[in-house]
């Protein structure tokens, strides 16, 4: 167990797209500071090694013997996830790594596996969870303001997957045999977990609309709960929206015997019983991406080290998550419902 210390000093391993979200983050984390980034592409270390004032490392070793880090923060591809968390863990650092924590359920396993026999802390960066909207609609359906839960529908529309050129955020996408599902549908079971609590069974078909990706760009996953209620998730990144890659990526509702809930693109979210009128549910949506969720996620991690608690998505829990997501490729192929 660690105990609390004036500033948590990190390194991250990785220079893509979401590291300069997580760096970005990690400035409005006041216990931590992120001291050195290490990619194998050094022209992109060193561009934000300079923006965020860190130091650039292009042999993996050589940051560790000179910075002496107390975490590693892994922003890297699921293929290179295991490597690097071995790493980490041989050297008795705590873990924040970038979801799906590997490409197969195995692979998944073993790394979790590995850590958890070392008591080396692993935490996976889910940051969905923690986007504000979700946290207050938590505490909605905790007060019981909807009574029973029996449905909830996400209509999942970010909107940037057509055209000769999709995803020019992250066109590493368009190359991703398995894609939707993995990627951005991981998101979504942990953040139905979050919700709703356990899955019992999934049922899921896809397709690709755009020819010029690899993998899947459309997925309905019919998801069952242990509760007894039921979850759809509706997901294409190919239809029009006015809005492109909108803070909630589309629109949620969620139904009860007391009352209805809905969520917007925006993540504003109304609140309707049972005989009344819609009202909006006021609540203030902090700065940063996607409501301050990369902060919140990046704090939770630095906390539950100084604080000695588990992880909400610690490794062995986000396991769950993995077995959901690959019973949904099960699905596909067999064309059928798949028991957890």
């Amino acid at each position: 167990m660690m105990g609390r210390k004036v500033k948590y000093k990190g390194v991250i391993i990785g220079a893509g797209h979401f590291s300069d979200v997580q760096l970005e983050a990690w400035q409005s984390v006041s216990d931590a500071e992120m001291v050195a980034i290490y990619d194998i592409d050094a022209a992109k270390a060193d561009q934000l090694a300079s923006k965020y004032e860190m130091l650039s490392f292009h042999d993996f070793d050589q940051m560790i013997r000179e910075v002496n880090p107390d975490f590693i923060d892994i922003c890297t591809p699921p293929a290179s996830h295991f490597e690097y968390v071995r790493f980490a863990v041989d050297l008795g650092l705590p873990v924040l790594c970038q979801k799906p924590l590997a490409p197969t359920l195995s692979e998944s396993e073993e790394l979790v596996r590995y850590a958890a026999e070392r008591n080396v802390p692993l935490m996976v960066n889910e940051n969905w969870r923690w986007q504000p909207w979700y946290r207050h609609i938590k505490r909605v359906l905790e007060e019981g303001q909807l009574g029973e839960i029996f449905y909830a529908n996400f209509a999942m529309r970010p909107g940037d997957g057509w055209g000769e050129s999709p995803y020019p955020v992250q066109p590493y996408f368009r190359e991703m045999e398995r894609f939707l599902m993995f990627e951005t549908g991981i998101h979504f079971i942990d953040t139905f977990r979050f919700l709703f609590g356990e899955i019992s069974s999934v049922y899921c078909q896809s397709r690709r609309i755009n020819p010029v990706i690899r993998g899947e760009d459309l997925s309905i996953m019919f998801a069952n709960f242990s509760s007894g209620m039921v979850a759809v998730y509706d997901a294409n990144r190919v239809a029009y929206t006015p809005i492109n890659r909108s803070p909630t990526y589309g629109n949620m509702v969620i139904e009860g015997t007391e009352g209805k809930l809905r969520l917007d693109e925006e993540g504003r979210i109304f609140l309707i019983n049972r005989g009344g009128t819609e009202t909006e549910f006021v609540y203030e949506i902090p700065s940063g991406y996607k409501g301050g969720s990369a902060i919140a996620t990046q704090r939770h991690f630095v906390d539950c080290l100084a604080e000695g608690r588990g992880f909400e998505t610690s490794g062995s829990d986000y396991l769950t998550n993995m077995r959901i997501l690959f019973s949904c490729y099960d699905s596909m192929q067999h064309k059928g419902n798949v028991a957890l």
